[in-house]
């Protein structure tokens, strides 16, 4: 018998902490239980260790959503680096035969796989990464604006950045049986350089065998946050059963 409320475990964006996505985390209704997960060298965990590794990082997701998912379902929201990190969790859980999620919603980023990093973001120089990282958009406005979080967050931003450029994509024996939907940015969809393919897009459906959507929203990256009503609202329906 389910004797907990029903939860939305988020997974942070690359910088991404506990708080990152309480501008969403506040439109989202009593009865459900929103988490957002947090890494190790951020937040409360700022004396940890940053890890530089996608297979650590779920590791220790895994360690920390064990006691969160008994008695209750629940479904994994993650954007960009979050996105990444909920595909390879799920795979994880399954493996280890945990209750699975009910649903997987992911936003800012392609299928696993489809991305190639030939010119490495985390190898450059601070002045050019952070460059880089703008053109992309791959920090909200508020940090690049400022020097000082820009001098808190490079090693953060850095760390996660190298675990995503260093991920090796390795195909699950049988695809979920979850659905999955999938939210990206007008803007940040297109074939150029720092931009997410409507392919790649799309090779999510590949993931699964139940149903995968495919929805895009005005804005850049972080049309999440221009979006933020909307967004709880779209994330909330498919966390009800």
């Amino acid at each position: 018998m389910r004797h907990k409320r029903d939860k939305i475990i988020a997974l942070p964006f690359a910088g991404g902490n506990r708080y990152c996505f309480d501008s969403i985390k506040k439109y989202v209704p009593q009865n459900l239980d929103w988490i957002t997960l947090e890494l190790p060298g951020r937040g409360n965990r700022f004396k940890e260790s940053l890890l530089e590794n996608i297979n650590d990082i779920v590791d220790d997701l895994l360690n920390q959503i064990t006691p969160l998912i008994q008695g209750c379902n629940y479904i994994i929201y993650g954007h960009s680096l979050g996105a990444l990190l909920g595909y390879e969790l799920t795979k994880r859980v399954i493996e280890k035969e945990l209750k699975p999620p009910i649903h997987l919603f992911f936003t800012g980023r392609g299928a696993p796989g489809f991305e190639q990093f030939e010119d490495k973001k985390s190898v450059l120089p601070k002045d050019l990464f952070w460059k880089e990282v703008n053109e992309i958009g791959g920090l909200t406005k508020d940090i690049l604006d400022c020097e000082e979080l820009l001098e808190l967050y490079y090693p953060i931003v850095k760390s996660d950045f190298r675990a995503i450029e260093d991920y090796e994509f390795h195909l699950t024996e049988k695809p979920f049986s979850i659905p999955i939907h999938i939210c990206m940015g007008k803007e940040e969809i297109g074939e150029e350089k720092n931009k997410t393919s409507l392919t790649s897009m799309k090779a999510w459906k590949n993931e699964t065998t139940s149903s995968c959507t495919f929805e895009l929203l005005e804005g850049d990256h972080f049309f999440i946050f221009k979006n933020s009503e909307a967004m709880a609202r779209k994330i909330c329906q498919v966390a009800v059963r």
